[in-house]
């Protein structure tokens, strides 16, 4: 999917493009085959219910970080998502670091959101409509809050086996994965390429 040029965004506008992008539901195990049989729209309104549920359900933590890890690791496309940011260092990246460095990216957005979780206590999650977007479906979709405001969510998600995973989210004109790239190149381009800054840094904002 094409992503457009935007600037870097506030941190609370990054926050509800990750949330939504990385998928906060915890559902149990038994509605997971269930929410695979069904259209884009239908998964991304799941997902959706779930952001609220566990953003009111009380859990914080180290509890709370370790419920996103588990759920990155379920329900997005993390891997090339964590690739992506890579931008033109992708091909830098020593084989055999690869899983330490997409488990500190796991790690990296799974403290982030638990830190912020509080932000993201909406009252509803409407989803208003879906279209083709290259190999890729955008369902364009809203969080809405007590006070009336609302923070639109457009989801990238790509077929996966009988399902979906998410592997891109707008929020505000801002594609999550694009900023996640100017992030981690920023770091690696200051540190001559150094993957071991690049693996502080993640480590560091966790």
């Amino acid at each position: 999917m094409k992503r457009d040029e935007s600037p870097l965004p506030s941190r609370r506008q990054l926050l509800f493009a990750a949330t939504a992008a990385l998928t906060l539901g915890a559902p149990p195990w038994q509605q997971r085959a269930a929410r695979a049989a069904t259209g884009p729209e239908k998964y991304v309104e799941s997902l959706g219910q779930d952001v609220i549920a566990l953003a009111k359900s009380g859990t914080r933590g180290t509890s709370l970080r370790s419920r996103f890890v588990s759920l990155l690791q379920r329900h997005s496309d993390i891997r090339g998502i964590a690739l992506f940011s890579l931008g033109t260092y992708q091909k830098q990246l020593p084989a055999g670091q690869r899983s330490k460095y997409f488990e500190l990216v796991i790690r990296y957005a799974a403290g982030f959101f638990a830190y912020y979780i509080e932000d993201f206590a909406g009252t509803r999650f409407d989803v208003k409509s879906s279209r083709p977007r290259g190999k890729s479906i955008e369902v364009e979709s809203a969080i809405r809050f007590e006070n009336g405001s609302t923070a639109p969510v457009r989801w990238s998600v790509v077929k996966s086996g009988s399902g979906y995973r998410v592997n891109d989210v707008n929020v505000r004109g801002i594609w999550l994965s694009l900023q996640m790239q100017q992030q981690f190149t920023s770091v690696l381009k200051r540190n001559k390429g150094d993957f071991d800054a690049l693996y502080k840094y993640l480590h560091e904002n966790t």
